[in-house]
């Protein structure tokens, strides 16, 4: 996985130390490769493995053990790498060398930042020659706020539309909607994943070709692939229905939540046993380790008394293979990433100017 950012440091004339390598990685120990650019085109990165161990302060030092110098006749010490690890240094080595060729070796403290972690419009803009000599001079953090002021009309944009459509019972827009912003799906499920399939077939066909079962949305966790399943229903949706027993303080869930869970888990249950055939028609990669389910259905709104929240909660938090969500507690995960958003430009505007450098590594020109 490539870095983010990149921390360089001069220590000598022509030598800068940089942040090190992450190969592997536990609580308490991890195996790094500490990369030194040196004044020297046609190999500019030097470096040495170690061991680290994460001491109290969520610091890591270095596990000092025996010089190979020491290593007597028949003796020898392997070091194995595994695929990813090697894909790792590779990048790693090749991100740092890309700085020495752009930049050099600066004196003092420099943090370089990846072009590709910088928002779309920022890279966009400096794909055209005119604007990115005029970025040129721009502080970093003015550019990253201009990313996050162009994210920030995004979801404004999102959540007028949202409000707009309240009332709006037709299913079909609403899933139009969360498609067309499907970033939000990362917001849904608390994990980052991706949109994989919208009316994903999960199986169902006869032999006559009829009867496929057509889940709502079908993603994917982008870091390790593994898939959740998730059906919509309508914020006009009722939450809870009819008391149970007069006397009880119970109510029925609302037929949407009850059939929407059991719907889902119908549509869990055909996926995983037709996953081989689904997986083999898929033209991206997935995996289905227990996949999870997810639920979302009407407006708390519709819960007239405490006894209905209450018995709205009890079968919710009863599900131990469904999450379940109403459309209000969306909208306000969303308006939360709003706040923080403006509250991080605020705080950006107000802060001090920093006295480090942060500049990219890639295309982008040193400002």
């Amino acid at each position: 996985m490539a870095d983010e950012k990149i921390t360089t440091e001069s220590v000598a004339l022509g030598a800068a130390e940089t942040a090190p390598i992450v190969l592997r990685e536990s609580d308490t120990v991890r195996l790094v490769f500490q990369a030194m650019l040196v004044e020297k085109p046609e190999a500019p990165v030097r470096g040495v493995f170690v061991w680290q161990r994460k001491k109290k302060a969520d610091e890591w030092e270095t596990i000092t053990g025996e010089s190979l110098n020491r290593l007597k006749a028949g003796e020898g010490y392997r070091l194995e790498l595994k695929s990813d690890e090697v894909a790792s240094l590779l990048q790693g080595i090749q991100d740092r060398k890309e700085i020495y060729e752009k930049h050099g070796i600066e004196f003092g403290q420099r943090d370089y930042l990846a072009e590709a972690d910088l928002p779309e419009v920022v890279r966009r803009m400096l794909a055209e020659p005119e604007l990115a000599e005029a970025l040129r001079s721009l502080d970093p953090d003015v550019l990253l706020s201009l990313g996050r002021s162009v994210d920030l009309s995004k979801l404004d944009s999102l959540l007028a539309e949202w409000d707009e459509n309240e009332g709006n019972e037709d299913e079909g827009f609403w899933q139009d909607l969360l498609k067309r912003n499907a970033w939000v799906f990362s917001q849904l499920t608390g994990s980052p994943v991706v949109l994989l399939e919208e009316r994903a077939y999960v199986g169902g066909k006869g032999l006559s070709n009829v009867g496929g079962n057509y889940l709502d949305y079908l993603v994917k966790n982008s870091l390790t692939d593994n898939v959740s399943l998730v059906e919509i229903k309508t914020p006009g949706a009722v939450l809870c229905g009819a008391v149970y027993r007069s006397d009880s303080g119970i109510y029925a869930p609302g037929k949407d939540v009850a059939g929407g869970v059991v719907q889902v888990l119908g549509y869990r249950d055909k996926f995983l046993n037709h996953l081989n055939g689904i997986r083999a028609e898929s033209d991206t990669p997935f995996h289905a380790y227990n996949p999870r389910c997810f639920l979302v259905v009407g407006h708390t709104d519709t819960l007239r008394d405490e006894d209905a929240k209450r018995s709205f909660e009890l079968f919710r938090n009863g599900q131990a293979d469904v999450q379940i969500l109403t459309f209000d507690e969306a909208r306000a995960r969303l308006q939360g990433i709003r706040d923080v958003l403006t509250a991080d430009a605020d705080k950006t505007a107000a802060g001090p100017v920093k006295e480090e450098f942060e500049v990219p590594w890639g295309d982008w020109q040193d400002p």
